[in-house]
């Protein structure tokens, strides 16, 4: 029963969430202080598409070299992107990083997975630092650096008592989250600071009772950049923290009242996950926080999902229609916000079925982009969203 329920986690995470909040923009200053937003299974749907006020689609270009499936843990770079993807999970295609300009055009692919000392076994964290790909990967606890070419800079291992389910840079040192694993493995806390040295300098928010002792493999990131410092997200919770200036503190509670799961569980126990079918209640959330919106889901026992926005500035709450398209996974994938806008990974099957539901005046596409290279390629496609 648990290695069923433990693959099941694993695929609703990776098909539902997807890379979460990735390129998320400064958030407006007068609106972190905290605050709790209660999202209500009960609200009456809104249509997305009735929300939209436009959209501006960008086609990855398609080569030989460049065929995508799924986009996960996309970072925004000053001239483009760089991201890898869901395409052959379990193969060295999962572990390809691509580089694409702003327009979408092909720059370059590396992948140096394997098990030599230069080479990475997974990729748990994704981040550019110092003009460097880094990559963070759990099972050995190392830190990569390659150039943009794929050239190997150097690697940094974790302390063997240490070990952290999503890392970030943050001032001289790092931030982490971890991902129900133990510190000195006796300990366990939500989240860790790190020295330069990677040396464990304080950690936060311990709890007593021992969780499940197997990490859970998410597919998107749990410390995201904001402002100045990271924001600080953890599976199976309902709060968000910002950590900034060495302190920690919750930034967003999304309050599910009676329907929340976790309300009156302890941590994740084997016999606690027999109970998430029959209960049917929100259990695992996915979020990006912008300017002005904050995007939600909610998974539902097994069920289904829950769709939420949330106006910052008025504290409102809707609860989203999301469209269904003729993708096998029927859903968008959000993978954060550039300003006022959210941006979705899309499969080409499904641009049609949005298009055709809004204005001619409501489209815009990226300079390179048009509907007709968007239905001749297989590769998803970026939409920007603002909302009304």
């Amino acid at each position: 029963m648990k290695n069923k329920l433990f693959s099941f986690l694993i695929l609703v995470l990776v098909l539902g969430c997807a890379e979460k909040g990735r390129v998320d923009d400064k958030e407006v200053t007068d609106l972190d202080d905290f605050k709790s937003y209660h999202l209500d299974l009960d609200l009456p749907k809104e249509n997305f598409i009735d929300m939209v006020e436009s959209v501006e689609l960008m086609q990855f270009e398609e080569t030989d070299e460049s065929l995508l499936s799924t986009i996960r843990k996309i970072n925004r770079l000053d001239d483009g992107f760089v991201f890898h993807t869901d395409k052959k999970m379990g193969t060295d295609e999962h572990m390809t990083i691509y580089f694409f300009d702003e327009n979408g055009n092909f720059k370059n692919k590396i992948n140096r997975q394997g098990q030599g000392p230069e080479e990475y076994g997974s990729i748990e964290s994704l981040w550019i630092e110092s003009g460097l790909v880094t990559v963070y990967s759990m099972p050995k606890s190392v830190i990569y650096r390659y150039t943009p070419e794929g050239d190997f800079v150097d690697s940094r291992k974790l302390p063997d008592q240490l070990r952290v389910g999503d890392i970030r840079p943050y001032k001289d040192g790092y931030v982490a989250e971890m991902n129900y694993l133990p510190i000195n493995d006796t300990s366990y806390y939500k989240f860790a600071k790190l020295d330069k040295d990677l040396k464990l300098e304080k950690a936060f928010l311990k709890y007593d009772n021992a969780p499940d002792e197997m990490p859970w493999f998410i597919a998107y990131s749990t410390v995201i950049p904001y402002q100045d410092g990271v924001r600080l997200f953890r599976v199976f919770s309902d709060t968000i923290y910002a950590y900034t200036n060495d302190k920690l503190a919750p930034l967003v509670h999304f309050d599910f009242k009676e329907n929340w799961f976790w309300a009156d569980k302890p941590e994740p126990t084997s016999e606690v996950w027999q109970k998430v079918e029959a209960e049917n209640k929100a259990w695992t959330i996915g979020m990006s926080i912008g300017q002005k919106y904050i995007y939600a889901d909610a998974l539902i026992g097994y069920s289904h999902w829950e769709y939420f926005l949330i106006d910052r500035m008025t504290g409102k709450v809707k609860r989203m229609g999301m469209p269904k398209g003729k993708s096998v996974s029927e859903e968008f994938y959000y993978l954060g916000w550039e300003e006022d806008r959210l941006m979705f990974s899309v499969t080409t099957a499904d641009v049609p079925n949005i298009l055709s539901a809004l204005d001619e005046n409501q489209i815009n596409y990226r300079e390179g982009t048009t509907l007709e290279k968007i239905e001749s390629s297989e590769n998803p496609v970026l939409v920007w969203v603002k909302f009304k």
